[in-house]
């Protein structure tokens, strides 16, 4: 990940690295009958003419369980379901009930592929979908983000939190939940270390431009990638991570990095 304390020369370098580690870290083989449990499988793609993003979490015995959710609402939908070879069946589930479900295959040629078709509960409307891997990470079903306090919907709220203030433009807010200090980049790629709220605040126009909030604008924040650095919107631009002195009785949240050059 972007390390806040790399110096300005070493931009592109950073920048080359961050893009290499997160390939890396993302595009592993994807086989499900071969693929270790305890493991969280994000997919993105599209569901009809709708854009969808969908994990699943494989249990010992075989047993498929997670959510998805449309990527304009953000509201998760969960799922249940099983795999039996390459094919899989999953029910989804609304208000505690059956609404629908999937069923397809699982593709390994040159992408990591989910494909197949969903259909509603009455068998009266099938609708394609198409999905990639995108990324897997290792954790506890019941807490997926394993290194935080706080829940997992704790968690996205504070991300969700992020993302509106940062389209809304209250500058407050996210100058008050930066770790500092912070390097970034103003808009046309000029790096800064900001060192406080007040040089945040002057220079959040430049950092958080039109193309880069036009970018946070298309990102969700249900089921985000994490590992050990902590959880990032999107391809990483934006990290969080606990905030320093947090506990499991009082907890918060962070940004630990912004990446808005466009380069990943």
């Amino acid at each position: 990940m972007y390390n806040p304390k790399q110096q300005p020369t070493m931009k592109k370098f950073i920048t080359l690295t961050f893009l290499l580690f997160t390939l890396s870290t993302l595009c592993h083989a994807f086989n499900f009958e071969t693929i270790e449990t305890n493991t969280w499988n994000d997919f993105e793609g599209t569901l009809g003419k709708g854009r969808i993003q969908l994990s699943l979490y494989r249990l010992d015995n075989g047993q498929l369980k997670g959510s998805y959710c449309y990527k304009k609402y953000e509201s998760k939908i969960q799922l249940t379901g099983q795999i039996t070879g390459d094919k899989i069946v999953i029910t989804e589930f609304l208000n505690g009930k059956p609404n629908g479900r999937f069923e397809g295959k699982v593709f390994t040629d040159k992408l990591d592929r989910f494909e197949g078709t969903w259909t509603d509960n009455s068998n009266t409307k099938s609708i394609e979908f198409k999905l990639t891997l995108q990324s897997t990470c290792g954790s506890d079903f019941g807490h997926r983000y394993s290194d935080f306090y706080g829940t997992d919907d704790d968690v996205e709220k504070f991300m969700k939190h992020v993302k509106t203030s940062i389209l809304n433009s209250d500058k407050e807010w996210i100058a008050n939940h930066i770790n500092y200090p912070l390097k970034t980049t103003l808009f046309k790629g000029k790096a800064i270390t900001i060192k406080n709220k007040k040089q945040l605040i002057d220079n959040f126009d430049q950092i958080f431009h039109q193309e880069f909030k036009d970018k946070i604008k298309s990102l969700c924040v249900c089921n985000m990638f994490n590992n050990y650095q902590g959880v990032m919107l999107g391809d990483g631009q934006i990290w969080i991570n606990n905030r320093p002195n947090s506990t499991d009785d009082t907890f918060n949240y962070i940004i630990t990095a912004i990446i808005n050059e466009g380069q990943i």
